[in-house]
């Protein structure tokens, strides 16, 4: 195999997995306070990065569009989230954020960042970008 010893791979891992664990923990209890789940953020979030259709937001949600459907009606009667008929096939439906919605996913999106850049304060500033380099390396992307 190429690439670093199983051994470092597992603890590369771990930590990775205890990083993210940590910050869901710390956004999970900051969202709570202000009435929101993370499932509600991350619903909230896919909509402001226009992902519009119900059954591509179960797919990233891992939900049962049953689920989903239950999450918009009630997204729907706290006046966050809104319908429209698609114009290309009338038998679906488009959902789109409300004002309240754009407001509570804006709040929820600083909650998380705040989350992440408490961590990042631990860093020195080139420890920083060296982290997001080799972040947009293993994800496939390219940055600065």
């Amino acid at each position: 195999m190429n690439g670093p010893p199983p051994p470092l791979v597992r603890e590369l891992a771990e930590l990775g997995y205890a990083l993210m664990h940590a910050l869901f923990q710390e956004a999970k209890e900051a969202l709570g306070r202000q009435g929101l789940s993370l499932q509600r953020a991350h619903f909230l979030g896919l909509l402001a990065q226009g992902v519009d259709a119900p059954s591509r937001l179960a797919a990233l949600l891992e939900a049962s569009p049953s689920q989903v459907s239950h999450l918009v009606a009630a997204l729907e009667r706290e006046g966050l989230v809104e319908r429209q008929v698609d114009p290309l096939d009338r038998r679906r439906f488009r959902l789109s954020l409300t004002a309240k919605g754009q407001e509570i996913q804006k709040r929820a999106q600083e909650v998380w960042f705040n989350a992440f850049a408490k961590r990042l304060a631990r860093l020195s500033p080139e420890e920083v970008r060296a982290f997001r380099d080799i972040l947009a390396r293993l994800v496939g992307g390219a940055h600065g």
